[in-house]
């Protein structure tokens, strides 16, 4: 008979495995291994049902992805030594943040499926920069966004999208660090690495996979209650918010401004905002709008902050968001000056 220890090690490793494959499945196939709720027309429900329907929608969607998120991160926490993720991932070292936005891109996982990831790598050691550069790099340009946002909209518009979140995420990265409230967050979670460290360092395999499970459960709770929460809110925004509306001011210097603003509210998951974007375009919104709202959306929403909140303070949060949506509309403008179209 396996001991409990042997079953929890075994568990661990099934659930980021299922979890991987879950995720992995419509990206091969084109259809989700689970029924997804479709609730229609969002704003046809009573108000009071409108954060139910969205949530429900949300979790049948996204739930294999959280749970290979948190998963992820268990693991990343529980084996990844210390001194390797300091090493690589140092806010005093540039190649940390190259090395954070090419890695960052593998991953098809929206902001809030990031936060666990995140989660585990500054818990490791980490610096805030890097973690950050990686946090924000994932959902703005992994591979499958860039993918589509070249064969819905145009392959400019993914070499705008790819190149504009790499620096921008290096630059949010390098600048947070150097804050007062940055460098406050990355001595909190060096201390509590460094006493775990001395623990890890004492395990074996299976003793290191329990601790995973631990890991990712204590992620769960810290983050995702906040994270519903979060996405309830947005619930309201996307059920009416006009998007004529929005469609028609999305134009010249107001627009771009207005592009990179508004993903902020506008949640969607990942790949979702490339088909918003198309819809937008559609009806009129400009390139360059577009561009801004493919990099503030995805790196910067009101659900992803409140998780980030709870692991490194709102004040870093807010720090990043406001840069977030800065650099969006900067590379909004550049490329209304120098390219303009699709």
């Amino acid at each position: 008979m396996p001991s409990r220890n042997t079953i929890l090690a075994v568990l661990a490793w099934v659930l980021l495995f299922f979890g991987l494959f879950v995720v992995a499945y419509p990206r091969v196939t084109g259809t989700p291994l689970f029924p997804v709720y479709d609730y229609g027309d969002l704003s046809s429900y009573n108000p009071i049902l409108v954060p139910f329907v969205y949530l429900a929608n949300y979790l049948t969607r996204a739930w294999g992805a959280f749970l290979f998120a948190f998963m992820l991160g268990g693991v990343i926490e529980a084996f990844i030594p210390r001194q390797k993720m300091t090493n690589y991932f140092s806010s005093k070292s540039a190649k940390s943040y190259f090395l954070a936005a090419l890695f960052a891109p593998v991953l098809t996982v929206c902001s809030c499926a990031m936060i666990p990831i995140f989660g585990g790598i500054i818990a490791t050691g980490a610096g805030i920069g890097p973690a950050l550069t990686f946090l924000l790099m994932a959902p703005a340009a992994n591979f499958l966004a860039i993918l589509f946002t070249s064969e819905l909209i145009s392959p400019l518009m993914a070499a705008a999208r790819f190149g504009s979140a790499f620096v921008i995420a290096i630059l949010i990265g390098f600048i947070v660090a150097k804050t007062r409230w940055g460098r406050a967050v990355e001595e909190k979670f060096a201390g509590i690495s460094a006493a775990k460290a001395a623990e890890v360092v004492k395990m074996d395999f299976r003793e290191k996979s329990v601790n995973s499970l631990k890991e990712a459960y204590a992620l769960v709770r810290t983050v995702l209650p906040y994270l519903l929460i979060g996405v309830a809110a947005v619930s309201f925004i996307d059920a009416y918010m006009p998007r004529d509306v929005v469609g028609t001011y999305l134009t010249g210097p107001l627009g771009v401004l207005l592009g990179a603003v508004i993903g902020v509210p506008l949640y969607t998951p990942t790949l979702v905002e490339v088909f918003l974007t198309k819809a937008l375009l559609n009806a009129g919104m400009a390139p360059s709008a577009a561009l801004a709202f493919l990099l503030g959306g995805p790196m910067i929403s009101i659900p992803s902050m409140i998780g980030v909140s709870r692991i490194i303070g709102w004040k870093t949060v807010l720090t990043y968001a406001l840069l977030g949506v800065l650099w969006a509309a900067v590379a909004g403008f550049i490329y209304m000056t120098f390219i303009g179209g699709l």
